[in-house]
C-alpha cells in the first residue's frame, strides 16, 4: 500500500511543479515526473484502475486531485517539449507507462485523452510508424471518435514551420476519414471546420 510519507512526498512534488509552472515549464515537468515515478512505483500492484487508486489514497482535502493532475502532466510535457525535445520523449514514456500500469482505468475521458495525446506526440516527433499504431489502438477502443484523425492530421501540419502542399493534402485525406464516423455534433463540426481551413492550402 501507499505509505502516508510517500503520499505526502507525491503531493509535495505536485505542488512544487505547479509553483514552477509559469516560470519554467521544464522544471515543472521535472517535479511532475518525480511525483509520477513515486506513484507508479509504490501504488499497490493489485490496483489496475487509476480511478480506484484515487478513491482509496487521494481523498485529503488539501491534496490536488490526482485524476485531474494526470491531464496536467500530459499538457505540461507538451508545452515544455516545444523548447526541450526530450520532454516529448518523457511524454511518450509517461503515457505508455500509465497505460501499462493502469490498463483497467475506468475514467474513459482520461484514457481517451492519453491515447489522443500519444497519437499527436508520435506524429509531432516524426515517428509515423508508432503514430499509426497509436491510431489503430485508439480506434480499437473508441471507434466513434473523430479525435484520433484530428490529432493525427493536426500533427502532420504542426510538426514543420512551413507545411508543404503535400502535407496539407495528406492532412486533408486523414481529416476526411472522420466524416464517416458518428461522433457528437459539436466534434463533427470541429472536424468540418478543420477541413474547410485546410482546403484553402490544397
Amino acid at each position: 500500500m501507499l505509505k502516508t510519507t510517500t503520499i505526502k512526498k507525491i503531493n509535495n512534488w505536485i505542488t512544487e511543479g505547479f509553483e514552477k509552472r509559469n516560470a519554467d515549464s521544464k522544471e515543472c515537468c521535472t517535479y511532475f515526473i518525480k511525483a509520477w515515478d513515486a506513484l507508479h512505483e509504490n501504488a499497490p500492484t493489485a490496483i489496475k484502475d487509476f480511478s480506484l487508486l484515487v478513491e482509496q489514497y487521494n481523498q485529503g482535502e488539501e491534496d490536488y486531485d490526482w485524476g485531474g493532475w494526470i491531464w496536467e502532466v500530459g499538457e505540461e510535457l507538451g508545452i515544455a517539449g516545444k523548447e526541450h525535445p526530450e520532454c516529448m520523449e518523457h511524454r511518450i514514456e509517461f503515457i505508455e507507462g500509465f497505460k501499462s500500469r493502469f490498463p483497467e482505468t475506468s475514467d474513459e475521458e482520461l484514457m481517451e485523452y492519453l491515447q489522443r495525446t500519444l497519437i499527436k506526440t508520435y506524429f509531432l516527433m516524426g515517428n509515423d510508424r508508432a503514430g499509426k499504431q497509436a491510431v489503430k489502438d485508439f480506434y480499437a477502443k473508441i471507434d466513434y471518435s473523430v479525435w484520433g484523425y484530428i490529432e493525427w492530421a493536426d500533427a502532420l501540419i504542426k510538426r514543420v514551420d512551413n507545411p508543404t502542399k503535400v502535407a496539407y493534402t495528406n492532412a486533408l485525406t486523414i481529416y476526411k476519414k472522420g466524416l464517416t464516423l458518428d461522433d457528437d455534433e459539436e466534434f463533427m463540426d470541429t472536424l468540418k471546420n478543420r477541413i474547410k481551413r485546410v482546403e484553402k492550402f490544397v
